[in-house]
């Protein structure tokens, strides 16, 4: 008995598009102040690293124990199976200083 031949033909996955423009995701930020980011959200990541490069947002990787690292623009792709913290940068320069006291000190 001959057997039907068949094509089996493996498909690779799609790359899962962006949930969000970066200009929503920079509203979402600026207006909490941080943004979690899950480990597998490459896309948000995507678009952050790009946010970060044009000075609009801080990435801070989460580490195991639950601190932020800081993470410098060439540090950012060693790190991208981490979960990370997206911030707002602070008009201080300081990262981790919060924005609008009140006051002005001079």
């Amino acid at each position: 008995m001959i057997e039907p031949e068949t094509n089996v033909v493996a498909f690779k996955p799609r790359a899962v598009a962006a949930q969000h423009h970066p200009k929503s995701l920079m509203e979402r930020i600026y207006a909490a102040g941080s943004l979690p980011v899950r480990a597998d959200d490459l896309a948000t990541k995507t678009a952050a690293l790009m946010l970060q490069r044009l000075g609009f947002l801080v990435i801070e990787e989460v580490l195991a124990d639950g601190t932020p690292k800081p993470l410098g623009r060439g540090e950012v792709r060693q790190a991208m199976n981490r979960p990370w913290r997206l911030a707002k940068p602070a008009f201080s320069g300081q990262v981790g200083v919060p924005d609008g006291q009140g006051s002005f000190t001079l």
